[in-house]
C-alpha cells in the first residue's frame, strides 16, 4: 500500500473574527465612537449657542449703563476709578490714557486685534476676542475698556443636560442592540457552515425572517441539502460499482490460478488481488464516510489489537516491528476497524523502510490514546503533505515504485474520524544527534471513549 500522504492534519479550527476582525466588536466600537462624538457635538453646539445668547444680553445691558457711569471719569486716571467702574459693572476694567499707559494694568489681549462693532453711540463700540467680550468707551482723555468672560465658569452639566445626554446614550445602545439582533443570523450561519465543513450535512438553520439574511439562510439550507444528495448519489454509485466488479474479478483470479505456472500467471493473480483490495477499501471507505456503517464499539487492549493487526505477516516482516515499552491502555473502539487501521499503517511503514526496523509505541495524552509509528524510509516531500489522505493520491516519485492504490491512508483517516479521533502524518523530527535522519512519523490519536 502506498503511503498516501494526507496533509498534516491537526484539526485546529481557526476561529478568526476575534479582536478587531469581529463584526460585533467593530459595531460596538462604531456605536461607542458615534455616541462620544455626538455628545461632544451637542455640548459644543450648546456652548456656542449659549455664548452667543449671553454675549448679546451682556452687550445690550451694559452699553447704555457704561455711557452713563463713565461720563464723570476723567484724568488723571487712577486705580480707584478703574476699581469703581469694575465694581459697578461687575466686569474687569482697564483705562488707557492718551500717552498709551494702562491703569491699573493692560487687558490680557491686544485691543487693536479686535474687530469692533458700532453702536448708536459713536464713542461706544463692542467686540470679542477669544472668550472675552469687550466694550470700548472713547473719551477725550483716553479709552476705557470693559471686558469679561461671562461664559467662564458657567456650569453646562445641569440636571437637564445630564438627562439629555443619558437619553442620547440610551438611544445609541438601543440602536446597537437592534442592529446586533439583525445580524444574529450571520453567527448562526457561521456555526452551521463549520458543521458542514466537519461533514455534518444534516444541519439546517431555521428561517425566521424574510429579509436578505432570511433569503441567505434559505439558500444555505438548499445548498447543504443539494450537496448531501450529490454525495449520497456518489456513495451509492461507488458501492454499486464495487459490488458489480467483485464477481468478474473473482472469476478472473480463479481463471488465472488454473493457468500453467509462469510469470504471467503470477502477475495476473497479483493484479487481481490488488484490484480486489482497492474495491474492498473503496466500499469500506464509502460506508464509513457516508455513515452507512455502524461501528461495533467495545473495550479492547491496545497492545492486543496492534499485535493482532500484523499476526499474519511473514516472519521476516514481524522481526522488523519493534514494539516499544508502553503502558497497557484500554480503549473503546471497533476491533475490526482498528485492526484494519493499524495493519495498513504498519504494512505501509514496512514497505517504505526497505528492510529497516519500524517502531511502534503508544501513550496516554490527557483523555486520548496516541499511537506513534516511525519508519526509516525516504519520508515525504513538503509539497505532498497537504494532500496526504486524499483518495487515490500517491506521493513523490521516490515512493511510486512501490505499488499501491492510494486508498490505504484515506481509509485509515476515515476510521480515525469515525472513532472521533484524527490521523497525523508527517516526517520524523530532526534530532541533535542525527540531523540527517529520514523517515515518516504517523500518529493515531483516539479518544479513550468516543463521543
Amino acid at each position: 500500500m502506498n503511503r498516501e500522504p494526507t496533509p498534516e492534519t491537526s484539526t485546529q479550527t481557526c476561529r478568526r473574527r476575534k479582536g478587531l476582525h469581529s463584526l460585533s466588536v467593530r459595531l460596538t466600537l462604531t456605536f461607542l465612537l458615534t455616541g462620544f462624538l455626538l455628545v461632544i457635538l451637542v455640548i459644543g453646539a450648546f456652548r456656542f449657542s449659549a455664548e452667543e445668547h449671553i454675549q448679546m444680553r451682556w452687550r445690550d445691558m451694559l452699553v447704555d449703563y457704561v455711557a452713563t457711569i463713565t461720563s464723570d471719569i476723567g484724568p488723571p486716571f487712577t486705580k480707584q476709578q478703574a476699581d469703581y467702574l469694575a465694581e459697578r459693572t461687575k466686569t474687569q476694567v482697564s483705562i488707557q490714557s492718551q500717552d498709551g499707559h494702562w491703569t491699573p494694568a493692560p487687558p490680557p489681549f491686544d485691543p487693536t486685534e479686535i474687530s469692533w462693532n458700532d453702536t448708536p453711540d459713536p464713542d461706544l463700540k463692542t467686540g470679542r476676542r477669544r472668550s472675552y467680550f469687550a466694550i470700548s468707551r472713547k473719551t477725550p482723555e483716553g479709552t476705557i475698556l470693559f471686558y469679561d468672560r461671562p461664559i467662564h465658569g458657567f456650569n453646562f452639566l445641569t440636571s437637564g443636560t445630564l438627562i439629555s445626554l443619558g437619553l442620547i446614550i440610551l438611544v445609541i445602545f438601543a440602536c446597537f442592540h437592534y442592529v446586533k439582533a439583525l445580524l444574529r443570523p450571520i453567527h448562526t450561519l457561521t456555526s452551521a457552515a463549520e458543521e458542514v465543513r466537519e461533514g455534518n450535512l444534516e444541519v439546517e438553520v431555521a428561517v425566521k425572517r424574510m429579509d436578505e439574511l432570511g433569503v441567505l439562510t434559505s439558500t444555505f439550507n438548499s445548498m447543504s441539502h443539494q450537496i448531501k444528495r450529490m454525495l449520497d448519489a456518489k456513495h451509492q454509485l461507488l458501492i454499486a460499482l464495487s459490488h458489480e466488479l467483485r464477481s468478474p474479478l473473482t472469476r478472473l483470479r480463479m481463471a488465472g490460478e488454473l493457468l500453467p505456472e509462469s510469470d504471467n500467471r503470477e502477475g495476473i493473480i497479483n493484479d487481481c488481488r490488488v484490484m480486489e483490495k482497492i474495491i474492498s477499501d473503496i466500499m469500506e471507505g464509502e460506508q464509513l464516510e457516508g455513515n452507512h456503517s455502524r461501528l461495533n464499539f467495545q473495550a479492547i487492549a491496545v497492545s492486543k489489537v496492534i499485535q493482532d493487526s500484523y499476526s499474519d505477516f511473514p516472519t521476516e516482516q514481524k522481526r522488523l516491528i519493534e514494539l516499544q515499552p508502553s503502558p497497557e491502555v484500554t480503549v473503546t473502539g471497533d476491533p475490526v476497524r482498528l485492526k484494519i487501521l493499524f495493519r495498513n499503517l504498519i504494512q505501509n511503514a514496512l514497505i517504505y523502510s526497505d528492510g529497516l526496523p519500524v517502531k511502534v509505541e503508544w501513550k496516554m495524552s490527557e483523555q486520548n490514546l496516541v499511537v506513534t509509528m516511525t519508519d526509516q524510509g525516504p519520508g515525504f516531500q513538503a509539497e505532498d503533505l497537504q494532500h496526504i489522505g486524499e483518495p487515490f493520491f500517491r506521493a513523490d516519485k521516490a515512493r511510486r515504485h512501490h505499488h499501491g492504490s492510494g486508498m490505504g491512508l484515506y481509509l485509515c483517516k476515515l476510521i480515525c474520524k469515525a472513532h472521533g479521533g484524527e490521523l497525523q502524518i508527517g516526517n520524523r523530527p530532526q534530532t541533535a544527534t542525527d540531523s540527517n535522519q529520514t523517515g515518516a512519523e504517523v500518529r493515531v490519536v483516539l479518544p479513550l471513549t468516543p463521543h
